[in-house]
């Protein structure tokens, strides 16, 4: 990761307004909103890839986290973000067709993201990189949820979008 890769800042419908460094993005004031690339990789069996984030983290250390996630860098679209997620994270070299889109949520309070969430299908463990991820587990949405509700560390967005995959 790039701390000051070039981001998107974007309105309150999604339209680009400008450009702001990762590493100035902390404190956001209403000046606008960031994009992200989220996925799950969900095996035959219904479950998600859930990995848990390494301590040394900066947000959500130790948390659960989503199978991939990515800031969209500035010029990206949604898919490309997701793309070049799966690759730096996972050593995944996916191409459109492999991946579904799901949703795109809008920001929520006190994280000022839109997140476009994506599904990759596989029954495989990812070869993934062991500085952004410690451990991971398979759960089913109604797992993930209640390990969540349960007070286990994750990324304040997943329970959201766990609640989402239940649901649909």
């Amino acid at each position: 990761m790039d701390e000051d890769e070039l981001l998107d800042l974007v309105d309150d419908q999604d339209r680009v307004i400008g450009t702001i460094l990762r590493s100035q993005t902390d404190d956001l004031n209403g000046s606008g909103f960031l994009r992200a690339a989220e996925a799950f990789i969900q095996n035959n069996h219904g479950q998600v890839w859930i990995p848990r984030r390494q301590m040394t983290k900066r947000i959500a250390p130790g948390g659960l986290d989503y199978s991939m996630g990515e800031h969209v860098k500035a010029g990206e679209d949604y898919l490309q973000g997701c793309l070049r997620g799966f690759e730096e994270e996972l050593n995944l070299q996916l191409k459109e067709s492999d991946i579904t889109f799901v949703k795109k949520f809008a920001p929520i309070k006190n994280l000022d993201y839109f997140r476009a969430l994506y599904i990759y299908m596989s029954d495989k463990i990812p070869k993934f990189n062991p500085s952004d991820f410690s451990g991971h587990y398979w759960l089913t949405p109604k797992e993930l949820i209640d390990r969540l509700n349960a007070g286990e560390p994750a990324k304040r967005s997943l329970i959201e979008t766990a609640t989402y995959l239940l649901n649909r």
